[in-house]
């Protein structure tokens, strides 16, 4: 990544809801690993529903740190992108390449003012904070100061 001064890193990425039918893969895996639950038909549609209904917030900072399964609240420092490209380049080593993230287009895109998918996160009824998909946006906001704005589902 080519070094740019923080100070002249215009971030204002324009936040709009993911398809969701592009994160069934995620979903699937959040049914196993956090919720529990076969990956069935009826249970992808649960969690479908809960996204689909969630209203998009700010990711609140208390809400960030208690956040599972990101690197972005403790393994990124502000003002630090190549922390979030190092650890997108860690990941891509264990993707197959069409799950691979482009670290460069992603952050051009914050920087570029593009459209940016929202994070998914789903809450469990115990109150935990599971992401479902958009760690990369959430290292990238972190490393430029930005306020995400998620969807958080709950899960009864």
């Amino acid at each position: 990544m080519k070094e740019q001064p923080l100070e002249s890193i215009k971030a204002t990425p324009e936040w709009v809801r993911p398809d969701l039918q592009e994160e069934i893969g995620e979903i699937e895996r959040v049914l196993v690993e956090f919720l529990n639950k076969e990956p069935s038909q009826e249970n992808i549609a649960v969690v479908l529903r809960a996204l689909e209904s969630a209203p998009v917030v700010d990711l609140s900072e208390e809400d960030w740190q208690h956040l599972e399964n990101t690197d972005s609240y403790k393994n990124i420092r502000s003002g630090h992108p190549e922390d979030a490209e190092k650890i997108t380049e860690g990941y891509n080593t264990e993707l197959p390449p069409e799950n691979k993230r482009d670290f460069v287009n992603i952050l051009s895109g914050f920087t570029g003012g593009n459209k940016m998918k929202m994070p998914t996160i789903l809450k469990d009824t115990a109150g935990r904070l599971h992401l479902v998909s958009g760690n990369t946006r959430l290292m990238i906001s972190r490393a430029l100061n930005i306020k995400p704005k998620v969807l958080i589902g709950s899960i009864e």
